[in-house]
């Protein structure tokens, strides 16, 4: 526990009373909780101190972010879908095997006469094996061969077999032919992988901004704390000089009042910016989901990349044609302008009447053994065949009118959105671009404020010393030192974080960390 100086006069309960309420609430904190020599000892300190690259630390996310694991399993999800939707070509093959028997009574000469009873007697068995194709044109084919057996007490040859082979089809001529509408559910499908391809690709430039943000606060975290220790350190002097300076008479022994009400109020600009180091470890560590790392008492994350105060020039033009270029919400736009308009001309096609052209020709044969009933077929002798067309047309069709129009509307609101993200991307380009300049600015602002800060104190202890300015004086000045170093710090990290945001505005975070989304 460090020190805490207590003058002669704060023994008396007048000089207590002098004290201000903050006072006594920083004299009992710093009493009930105990400090190390470089600052607050807060519980569950980090055991190790792991350093970390930002390209490493968006190595890692990748890697590890639970939320783009998410993402990741909706690609999978329309992979899925597109076999799902071509199913649809692939053939079907069919067997229906069947028996019967009937015993039933009749009084027709014709059936009773073979038998010389009325008592009939049935028996019936029956193979179809079948294969059939849907076509990329939007028709049907399909190859049968059915076998039937039957045995019957009024047949003249038992049993008799009869089987046929037959060739059928259904070609659509108008609604449902074409091959946009038999092939548009596998293009949609095939595009709704690009777009969730897309959307990975938009997800995992959002996490490389979020890290790359949350990386440039910690290192603001950690080096803010270094200044408010340093400024802890800096009022620490300055009491213990007091001290000394009111035991020899040379200042009122109010100055110490001063410079321990000082000390207190550092010290707990301390402990806030010591919490906010843990805070934004925390945020960073999140978003990295370390898998090494325990959920208590992690390894404290130390970035190792310094942030650049160098100039980077720009140009506007460039930088908005690479947007329009790279920016995924564009190439989201296109693919779904893509799968709408092919949605809208399926739509159309409902509208026409349905008019199918079928067909079926084939060869048959009859005999009471099955060497007879396929020599039969295979000698063509006996065929058969069947031609048509069939018409169906709705009245109305206010359903499919309705469809058409809900279509269009949608394929008019991707055209819209086209402009609407147009408008955006150009608008946050010039607005990243304008931030990056500003906070250049403000870097060489803020740093002159801190040289001359830096000056007005060290002029400001010779002022000291020679009994020409006040400790509150003295202290003030620390504080403005302090300020401007925080100012400056904040204009540099403002500068690193404006530079990763123009390039996530501008499409190019994944190019700059060679990211690569391998296609099917």
């Amino acid at each position: 526990m460090l020190p805490f100086h207590k003058s002669a006069h704060a023994n008396d309960a007048q000089d207590w009373g002098l004290m201000t309420a903050s006072g006594k609430f920083f004299l009992f904190f710093f009493i009930l909780f105990p400090f190390s020599h470089n600052g607050i000892a807060l519980a569950d300190q980090p055991s190790a101190v792991v350093p970390i690259s930002l390209s490493e630390a968006v190595r890692k996310a990748i890697q590890n972010n639970i939320a783009l694991q998410v993402e990741r399993q909706n690609i999978h999800l329309q992979e899925a879908g597109f076999r799902l939707a071509s199913g649809i070509f692939d053939p079907t093959i069919s067997f229906d095997l069947r028996a019967d028997r009937t015993v039933r009574s009749s009084t027709s000469l014709i059936e009773t006469a073979p038998s010389g009873t009325n008592r009939i007697i049935q028996e019936n068995q029956r193979l179809i094996a079948s294969i059939n194709q849907h076509l990329s044109t939007g028709g049907d084919l399909g190859l049968s061969f059915r076998q039937f057996r039957s045995q019957a007490s009024f047949q003249a040859v038992n049993p008799t077999l009869n089987g046929d082979l037959v060739l059928s089809f259904t070609q659509p001529l108008l609604q449902g032919g074409g091959k946009v509408v038999t092939e548009g559910p596998i293009r949609i499908a095939n595009t709704d992988i690009a777009i969730s391809q897309s959307v990975f690709e938009a997800e995992i430039s959002k996490l490389i901004l979020n890290v790359s943000e949350a990386y440039w606060d910690l290192v603001f975290q950690i080096k803010n704390l270094k200044v408010q220790q340093q400024t802890l350190e800096s009022a620490k002097k300055l009491n213990a000089s007091i001290q000394e300076k009111v035991k020899l008479g040379i200042l009122s022994p109010i100055e110490i009042l001063v410079a321990e009400s000082s000390v207190a109020s550092r010290e707990e600009a301390v402990f806030i910016a010591q919490k906010g180091v843990f805070d934004t470890e925390d945020t960073l560590r999140m978003l990295l989901n370390l898998p090494e790392q325990t959920l208590f008492n992690p390894p404290a994350l130390h970035p190792s990349d310094p942030p650049t105060d160098k100039i980077q020039h720009f140009e506007a033009e460039t930088l908005l044609q690479t947007a329009f270029q790279k920016r995924p919400e564009l190439m989201q736009n296109k693919l779904l302008f893509q799968n709408q308009s092919l949605t809208t001309q399926i739509a159309k096609d409902k509208l026409s009447p349905s008019l199918d052209l079928v067909g079926r020709i084939g060869l048959n044969g009859l005999g009471k053994d099955f060497s007879d009933e396929t020599d039969q077929i295979g000698s063509g002798s006996f065929h058969q065949w069947e031609a048509g067309l069939v018409l169906r047309f709705p009245i109305g069709n206010q359903t499919a009118r309705a469809e058409l129009q809900r279509e269009r509307i949608h394929l008019q609101q991707t055209q819209l959105n086209r402009k609407k993200i147009l408008q955006e991307i150009t608008l946050k380009t010039k607005e990243g671009l304008r931030r990056v300049q500003t906070d250049f600015q403000r870097i060489k602002a803020t740093r002159r404020a801190r040289l001359l800060a830096k000056e007005k104190l060290s002029a400001g202890h010779e002022r000291f010393d020679l009994g020409l300015i006040s400790s509150q004086d003295l202290l003030e000045f620390q504080d403005d030192l302090a300020h401007a170093k925080g100012n400056e710090l904040s204009a540099i990290i403002d500068y690193n974080k404006s530079l990763v945001n123009l390039e996530d505005v501008t499409g190019t975070l994944l190019t700059r960390y060679q990211v690569e989304i391998l296609s099917r």
